[in-house]
């Protein structure tokens, strides 16, 4: 009675099979191998699927990461010139408004305090550039300390507090800012044209990622495919080969 209700779960192949001559026991022998050979390659392939997308997705983390600090960097360095822009015009009010010795402090302090803005936001985006970048980078930052060395300079050895001084100071420094303010554009689009192929880098890498995760199931169904090819053959031979024996 147990192997005929056992019977009755045996697929077709396997009927078949019984109808030759193979003994029961020995075709569920077989099956019996054969599940299990299929357990383990499903396990094999679940986990190592499991573990190639983890992986993926670590690396995803890992180019977000560094995109999103590129993107700061690229906003720090805007920053950074829009307070070097601020900076000229409080340059500016201190000549129109200095020979007010309350207005000469307020605008002298906020010249001093946009010098600071200026720098940190550099700082903020130095870690971006290497290479030739880097040193037309670390050249803006220095060239700035040494434009506010010369405004200050300037303004001690001639206080703005007449018309004739503010003109001749005026005159003296006219147009200086302006090697530096056409280097931040540069560098900004060197960096906007980093995060480009950041991004463009990442898309690639990520496609090949998947595209190895794919083949790799592809190759793990089909090794288990083998595998109980192989296994199926095996037991139906070595029982022909005991049949054949006198």
């Amino acid at each position: 009675m147990l192997w005929f209700a056992v019977a009755k779960h045996i697929p077709a192949p396997f009927t078949e099979l019984i109808a030759q001559g193979y003994p029961m026991r020995t075709l569920i022998n077989i099956q019996i191998r054969l599940m299990a050979i299929a357990v383990f390659s499903v396990l094999v392939t679940g986990l190592s699927s499991l573990y190639m997308l983890d992986s993926v997705q670590r690396a995803e983390d890992a180019a977000s990461r560094d995109q999103q600090q590129l993107l700061i960097a690229a906003l720090a360095l805007e920053e950074a010139h829009t307070q070097f822009k601020i900076q000229v015009q409080e340059w500016k009010n201190l000549l129109l408004r200095g020979n007010d010795p309350v207005a000469y402090q307020k605008y002298f302090a906020s010249f001093n305090h946009q010098t600071d803005e200026v720098q940190r936001r550099l700082a903020d985006a130095r870690f971006a550039f290497d290479g030739e970048p880097l040193k037309q980078f670390e050249e803006l930052a220095n060239n700035h300390k040494k434009l506010v060395e010369i405004y200050l300079k300037a303004l001690s050895a001639e206080k703005p507090n007449n018309l004739e001084n503010i003109e001749a100071l005026d005159n003296s420094l006219r147009g200086i800012d302006r090697p530096l303010d056409a280097v931040f554009p540069a560098l900004t689009k060197h960096l906007s044209q980093a995060v480009k192929n950041k991004l463009r880098e990442d898309n690639q890498l990520h496609a090949a990622t998947h595209r190895q995760h794919f083949w790799w199931i592809v190759i793990c169904v089909g090794i288990s495919a083998v595998l109980i090819v192989v296994s199926f053959w095996i037991g139906i031979k070595k029982q022909a080969n005991r049949h054949l024996t006198p």
